[in-house]
């Protein structure tokens, strides 16, 4: 049988961002036969940055060209009525301000734009030659409702459009409006929804309980690199992974361990990750926590952060995020058998088990809440923490194992049995 996977993503596989996708689009390229993968808002400087399979076909769609055909629909759109595809609820929603008005008819052009430059790529690509074609869309947001469109378009005989959920795409609360639009529009549309998380799919079918049977739980993975070395040093070692943004809330992890100073507890921190609070982070660092070694790696490719994983004495991982999905550098440093300490918002209580693989904060923790969990784990008997770091690698090897999420993912979109 001969299946075809058109995906939809960002970025990947040009400049930087979508990592994740790494571990699953091999696994992809086993169950269809041909992949012809649309990264739909790439940089006009951009370039493929990471290698995929050989029966994955790259195409780019420029940031640029999106923003400039944006004028003209929305131009026509004046004075801003809202379209007949715009769902009750989102006109409600989108009535209360300007703002989220506009928001939504920026969303429909864009989407439309993203669907045009889709469909440009894929009008020579025979694709009623195949048995069954999926249309992917790695995020619900404007690529799903072109993925969408697309599938009705074409029109083919065995075909589906699925999309995946993860964050800024699925709660609302993470828009700067406080508004999603086309929700409804995209279930109804959409032969599947699958969150990252249980959260994820507990908050859209709480939403929408009309389309529960469409909304099912589809959790990412990471690929096995072996357990990290026991620390035998008396130096207790804690890593921290993410872009350093506002909602990464960096900054409150530096104010926490400051409060340890007077502890007498040995300390190192090392942080993976750059962005424009770098600078101010290794500024408090140097006056702030001069007591303990601070290392600042900057933006590091997964292949040598997985190395340092794979060899080196790590004690704790930290995530102190206001918001989240579900956290892949929290699967990848369970995988490792790394206790965890992050704090309890979107699914992270579904990868951190409190007592058992580390601990949850509440979201608006404090830095001494966080400090008194870091001696907590600092202080436990060798033989606790050894049963912590084999708890954390049992959930990951149960749940977030890639090569096991992967081909079960795979084999469900395909459009065998549309």
């Amino acid at each position: 049988m001969n299946y075809c996977l058109i995906l939809l993503t960002k970025k990947y596989p040009f400049d930087s961002g979508e990592e994740f996708i790494e571990n699953e689009i091999p696994i992809l390229a086993k169950t269809f036969q041909h992949i012809v993968l649309i990264a739909t808002s790439v940089s006009d400087r951009g370039e493929q940055t990471r290698p995929v399979p050989d029966n994955v076909e790259i195409h780019a769609l420029r940031a640029s060209g999106i923003r400039r055909s944006l004028l003209p629909p929305l131009a026509c759109s004046f004075p801003f009525p809202l379209p007949g595809v715009v769902s009750g609820l989102d006109r409600k929603e989108a009535k209360e301000s300007f703002r989220r008005k506009l928001f939504c008819l920026y969303f429909l052009a864009k989407a439309g734009q993203v669907y045009k430059g889709c469909r440009k790529i894929l009008s020579d690509k025979h694709l009623d030659s195949y048995d069954g074609v999926t249309f992917y869309s790695y995020w619900l947001y404007d690529t799903a409702l072109a993925a969408a469109n697309l599938k009705r378009e074409f029109g083919l005989k065995n075909s589906r459009a699925v999309s995946r959920a993860h964050r800024y795409d699925l709660y609302a609360d993470q828009n700067p409006s406080g508004f999603l639009p086309m929700r409804e529009y995209l279930l109804q549309n959409l032969d599947r929804v699958y969150p990252c998380s249980v959260d994820g799919e507990n908050y859209l079918v709480e939403r929408h309980p009309q389309f529960s049977e469409k909304i099912r739980t589809a959790y990412l993975g990471t690929r096995d690199h072996g357990v990290s070395p026991e620390n035998e040093s008396d130096v207790f070692h804690l890593v921290s992974c993410c872009h350093i943004s506002p909602v990464k809330r960096v900054d409150l992890l530096a104010r926490s361990l400051a409060t340890l100073k007077e502890s007498g507890l040995k300390l190192k921190w090392t942080h993976f990750g750059g962005g424009e609070g770098l600078e101010a982070l290794q500024t408090y660092a140097n006056e702030n926590l001069r007591f303990i070694e601070c290392r600042f790696e900057g933006e590091t490719g997964n292949a040598r952060l997985m190395e340092y994983y794979e060899k080196t004495p790590i004690d704790c991982f930290v995530n102190t995020s206001s918001s989240e999905g579900l956290p892949v550098s929290i699967m990848e440093a369970i995988s490792f058998g790394i206790p965890v300490i992050a704090t309890d918002v979107g699914g992270t209580a579904e990868i951190v088990r409190p007592d058992q693989n580390g601990w949850l904060l509440p979201a608006d923790f404090s830095p001494e809440q966080l400090a008194g969990k870091i001696e907590l784990l600092y202080r436990m008997p060798p033989e606790a923490r050894k049963k912590m770091r084999n708890a954390s690698r049992s959930l990951w090897t149960e749940n977030f194992c890639s090569e096991q999420n992967y081909l079960n993912f795979a084999a469900e979109i395909s459009a065998k049995d549309s």
